[in-house]
């Protein structure tokens, strides 16, 4: 299941280390976009946030989750998901 959210610029720091603490992830960070990862992908395989602060208007981040039921919590971090794939 693939998540995509929209989030406030001020909101995006926290909102990554809140993901980061519950689940154990560590963090990539490569010019605009910024990567959390499992050594174990069952759970979660991926989750990445774009944003450059010259050019865009929200944090674009994409949650790529192998247990559909963490669903919940991403959403009660991010808000709703403007698409679900």
């Amino acid at each position: 299941m693939k998540l995509f959210y929209k989030i406030d610029p001020s909101g995006y720091r926290e909102a990554l280390d809140k993901i980061k603490a519950e689940f154990g992830m560590h963090e990539e960070v490569d010019e605009a976009r910024t990567t959390l990862l499992l050594d174990d992908e069952e759970k979660i395989e991926q989750v990445s946030g774009t944003y450059d602060p010259q050019e865009d208007d929200a944090v674009q981040i994409r949650v790529i989750l192998a247990d559909k039921s963490l669903k919940g919590f991403f959403d009660s971090v991010l808000g709703e998901p403007y698409k679900v794939k």
